[in-house]
């Protein structure tokens, strides 16, 4: 049951995030679930309950006022991305989706070309919160099909890739890497939505929150 300061870090996150949504922690995805078990679940609120961010009323787990005021005063850090379809976007890669500034797709995680910008055109700010560790919110929108992602930040972020931005399923980290251990890979898509990515008319916009 034991965890690193880094998982520690995650874990606290991931419930604080969801209950500033007004949801309980049962509700974090079945792959982060999968990543900690219920006992860890069970552990971290109650270190978070030790801190005085959460409470336990009425039998479940809510935010303190004092855990509400600090994410008040938390701004959400946003940035989109355009990029474009493509009939050779295959979309079957299971541990990563990448969008890319070239004008066709070299690999199968791919989800959309002629990007606008890669991690290395990110705003400052939007480097800087990724690098501590945060939830991102991620949303790809196509024509109407909407897809939300969550994954995290990490401060072995480097953010400097001039061609592609990653997100990763893994934990592992690059040049090219925008956030870690997210919850789908571009196999994971919408059925829909992945015919849609194989339009090259078709805007793929792609909203980042941290």
């Amino acid at each position: 049951m034991k965890l690193s300061n880094e998982e520690k870090r995650i874990l606290e996150l991931i419930i604080l995030q969801y209950m500033a949504r007004k949801e309980e922690a049962k509700v974090i995805p079945e792959d982060i679930r999968s990543k900690f078990t219920p006992e860890m679940i069970q552990f971290t609120l109650s270190e978070l309950q030790a801190k005085g961010l959460v409470e336990y009323l009425g039998g479940s787990y809510t935010l303190t006022k004092k855990a509400q005021e600090i994410f008040k005063k938390v701004k959400v850090v946003k940035e989109e991305i355009i990029a474009w379809g493509h009939p050779d976007i295959s979309s079957v890669n299971k541990t990563r989706i990448t969008i890319t500034r070239e004008d066709k797709p070299k690999d199968d995680s791919i989800i959309g070309v002629k990007a606008n910008k890669a991690c290395n055109d990110l705003r400052h700010e939007l480097k800087e919160r990724l690098k501590m560790s945060e939830v991102v919110n991620i949303t790809l929108n196509v024509d109407g099909i909407e897809e939300k992602i969550t994954a995290f930040g990490s401060p072995a972020l480097e953010l400097s890739n001039k061609k592609e931005i990653v997100i990763r399923k893994d934990d592992m980290t690059d040049d090219k890497t925008l956030a870690i251990l997210a919850d789908k890979a571009a196999c994971e898509l919408k059925e829909e939505l992945r015919k849609k990515i194989k339009n090259k008319k078709n805007k793929i916009k792609i909203l980042i929150e941290a």
